[in-house]
């Protein structure tokens, strides 16, 4: 009985470490999105986060730390000058001479500024958000033909060229624009539906 009970309590602590594991690897609380590009795009999340990657072949024999080093002070340097624009790095690293930095934004204003500051022509836009569909009157909006059959919950508005990664699957893009998975390529005003 003794040995029984034991075994009992042994099998509920893995279990209760398993869980807190999971948790935190999950960042409980903490935002986490699927965004893992192979080459300079930006990312758009259903909560409004918006994220951008410069994925870049290198020649140089230059160090992660360095490429890290090398953001942090062009990030400090913009939030420096804009206050109300805050820029965040979530990653920096060089693998097989391949140097890729990815950020996060206050806003999509603040993407475009940082865009300008660091001269990144990786992508151009005008203009980026993401809507919950139920929040908004597509009917009102000129521009705006969703095809009936298409499903999904939120609507991304974009205004310009770039790569495009959503949180989420993509049901459809306007103007035939190409599309797998979360990803699509954007050229002009186009909106992307996804779930």
């Amino acid at each position: 009985m003794n040995l029984y009970r034991r075994g009992v309590l042994m099998k509920r602590g893995y279990l209760i470490a398993i869980i807190m594991m999971l948790l935190l690897l999950s960042g409980c609380g903490i935002k986490s999105h699927s965004y893992n590009p192979d080459e300079s795009s930006i990312f758009l999340s259903k909560d409004g986060t918006i994220m951008s990657a410069l994925v870049q072949e290198i020649d140089t024999k230059a160090k992660s730390e360095d490429l890290e080093n090398f953001a942090n002070t062009e990030i400090e340097d913009f939030n420096s000058l804009n206050a109300q624009n805050q820029v965040k790095l979530e990653f920096a690293g060089i693998r097989r001479n391949t140097a890729k930095l990815m950020f996060s934004y206050s806003s999509f204003e603040c993407m475009k500024e940082f865009g300008k500051f660091t001269q990144d022509n990786s992508f151009d836009l005008k203009s980026a958000a993401v809507y919950k569909l139920s929040d908004i009157d597509v009917s009102s909006m000129d521009s705006v033909n969703i095809p009936e059959g298409v499903n999904g919950k939120y609507i991304a508005i974009i205004d310009g060229k770039a790569k495009v990664y959503v949180d989420g699957k993509i049901t459809y893009v306007s103007n035939n624009m190409e599309f797998s998975g979360n990803t699509a390529k954007v050229d002009g005003f186009n909106y992307i539906i996804f779930k």
